[in-house]
């Protein structure tokens, strides 16, 4: 619950001030508790302006907020040798387990804490589509991950096709959705049925048309729609 009402204060830019509220570099690299590694990011990870970083724990709610979104303002205030300043969007790859609440990681090479204002947003996806990405799976195990989402995605549930229901997975700490302690019905058949809900209760349905590991695999097409009463 607290993380969906964090989710739904999309319009209240919550987190000012400094020296709790800041922006720091942790440097370049390939990882990331998200598992976004390039060339692999989603689409809107590589929009022209945006930049990676690692989001704080508290906001982090596990790995819930991997693949977010938010608009930056930084005034440049600080201390260090790289000033952060401008307005800017972020994409979150990463969580920094030692920054408070509002606070970003930048995985970028550079020096010094500088304040920032940070204002959670629909994703800029533009008319690229939903992604998915499996690993260590087969048909009796699912291990999925969800990419480049206008909305987080707060659920999955995947149909079982003989019995006609919805089974929920649950959430990994990596940033993937397991197999939760339902009945399902095995060996998982392809192409694989689910459901995709938004903190706004939007909820999508996709195919998935095979279980292939370490690649990105895209279903028909879908995507969250823009929410005119949310920011973006």
């Amino acid at each position: 619950m607290a993380y969906l009402e964090f989710i739904l204060t999309y319009n209240r830019r919550s987190f000012t001030g400094f020296p709790c509220r800041t922006g720091t570099y942790y440097g370049t690299g390939t990882g990331g508790m998200c598992q976004f590694p390039p060339p692999d990011l989603p689409p809107v990870a590589k929009t022209p302006g945006m930049r990676l970083v690692a989001l704080n724990a508290p906001q982090m709610h596990a790995s819930l907020g991997c693949g977010m979104c938010f608009k930056v303002h930084a005034s440049g205030k600080g201390s260090g040798a790289n000033p952060i300043h401008g307005d800017f969007m972020v994409f979150v790859k990463d969580v920094c387990p030692e920054c408070h609440a509002g606070s970003l990681d930048f995985a970028e090479n550079g020096d010094g804490r500088w304040a920032v204002e940070i204002q959670a947003v629909q994703c800029p996806v533009g008319n690229t589509k939903i992604e998915y990405k499996f690993q260590g799976s087969h048909q009796y195990y699912l291990k999925l991950q969800t990419r480049n989402s206008r909305l987080p995605v707060t659920e999955v549930s995947v149909f079982q096709p003989h019995s006609k229901r919805w089974e929920h997975m649950k959430r990994s700490g990596d940033g993937f959705w397991l197999m939760g302690d339902g009945t399902w019905e095995k060996p998982i058949q392809t192409p694989i049925h689910v459901r995709l809900t938004a903190p706004n209760g939007e909820n999508i349905e996709d195919h998935i048309p095979k279980i292939q590991n370490d690649v990105v695999i895209h279903g028909n097409g879908v995507q969250f729609s823009l929410d005119a009463h949310l920011p973006h």
